[in-house]
């Protein structure tokens, strides 16, 4: 089998709908005009945002069998360098030779790449890669990567921005009630709230918690807005309410940073979404960074380094707790026995309620996404990666360029 073609599609952020429009704390607060911390400003993201948020990749073959997969979140750059770079490394060649595949377009992309948009583009067509050996196989994924580990795979609520207490309580007690026995949170505030920004962290946890009581598990993110400084009294402030983990308390080439804000409470510290290959897991598990390994199957390097990723993991007794549940992630996640749970974004009722349109987020340009029932996810069943694509959402969200 040869790879004959590679056709790119960019994916506008408005398929991410409103979930980019939610108050919570960012890597960017630190400025005032991207801040959204009581909803009044709800483009805040969007003003540092491209327009491009996923592009998405099909790889075609000679044998009629064409494999897709997607990058995220690093502009049209992943397009540009997958037509004027990886594209020639690839058409031409065997689908199945992947890791060698994989070297070649990680040594190419060296004088631009190693991390970033080159490691996303290379994550895209990896995937694609998978999800044809998939398809010619007739199995899914995760038989390929050594079989189920699982029968279905757990998986947490992540949601619950801070738009108000009430409405805090109501989302959690829905989601208590949905059958999820793990949810996560998102902080409000950063260092330039001072003292009062931090009384307000805690007392949103602390509405959480009181709704759902001990048994849940309970994490919370701060999305690379805190210093360490900031962050280390944060999390001891937070000792009381049992958190799972904070998550990317500081920005990820801060390593030193991470591990500091660890050994500074008994809160668990989790971290590695914004880390790409296995050389930037490896500083993270080496320096006793994280007690939770966040790896994103479509920024690390696709499923060839991220099976790498969770098994250095495993050696390093750090559990991997991949960013976003995607289809391919769910692969991936069910062939490990270091991968206890998914991430999974509800809609939340609230939300539901007070609009006059369907939402948008959760899976937008792929058929059959993730449909968790009483907190677990059925593995996927059809041969691939899951990565059948929604072709009137693609039309509906390609981005096109400037009019």
């Amino acid at each position: 089998m040869q790879i004959t073609d590679i056709d790119v599609t960019m994916v506008s952020t408005d398929s991410w709908g409103e979930f980019v429009e939610f108050p919570l704390v960012t890597v960017m607060n630190k400025y005032e005009e991207y801040r959204n911390v009581d909803g009044s400003n709800p483009e805040a993201r969007r003003k540092w945002m491209g327009p491009v948020g996923d592009v998405v990749v099909e790889v075609e073959t000679d044998a009629g069998i064409t494999g897709a997969g997607h990058g995220t979140w690093a502009t049209g750059a992943i397009a540009t360098i997958i037509e004027e770079t990886l594209s020639k490394l690839v058409v031409g060649e065997d689908p199945g030779r992947r890791e060698e595949l994989w070297e070649k377009m990680y040594r190419a992309t060296i004088p631009f790449g190693r991390k970033g948009a080159a490691i996303e583009a290379i994550s895209a067509i990896d995937i694609a890669l998978w999800d044809i050996a998939g398809k010619e196989a007739g199995k899914p994924v995760y038989e390929l990567l050594g079989g189920p580990t699982k029968e279905e795979i757990p998986c947490y609520a992540s949601n619950l921005h801070p738009v108000d207490h009430e409405t805090l309580e109501r989302e959690a007690l829905d989601y208590v009630e949905k059958g999820f026995d793990a949810m996560k949170m998102r902080f409000l505030h950063g260092p330039e709230a001072g003292r009062q920004g931090m009384k307000e962290n805690e007392e949103i946890i602390a509405t959480v918690r009181d709704a759902v009581g001990d048994d849940v598990q309970l994490a919370a993110d701060a999305y690379m807005g805190w210093t360490v400084r900031y962050a280390t009294a944060m999390v001891q402030r937070l000792e009381p309410y049992d958190l799972a983990w904070v998550e990317e308390p500081v920005i990820p080439d801060d390593v030193d940073g991470y591990a500091e804000v660890r050994v500074a409470s008994d809160v668990p510290i989790s971290g590695g979404e914004h880390e790409f290959t296995r050389w930037g897991h490896r500083d993270l598990l080496e320096a006793g960074a994280v007690d939770v390994l966040q790896p994103d199957v479509h920024r690390v390097g696709g499923i060839t380094e991220m099976k790498k990723i969770m098994d250095m993991a495993e050696v390093h007794d750090v559990p991997v707790i991949p960013h976003v549940g995607t289809n391919p992630t769910l692969h991936v996640i069910a062939a490990s026995t270091n991968a206890p749970m998914a991430e999974y974004f509800p809609i939340p009722e609230w939300y539901r309620e007070q609009q006059d349109k369907e939402s948008t987020y959760s899976d937008a340009i792929y058929q059959h996404p993730p449909s968790p029932e009483d907190g677990t996810i059925p593995l996927p069943d059809r041969p691939g990666a899951g990565t059948e694509l929604n072709r009137d959402a693609l039309d509906h969200f390609e981005y096109e360029g400037e009019d």
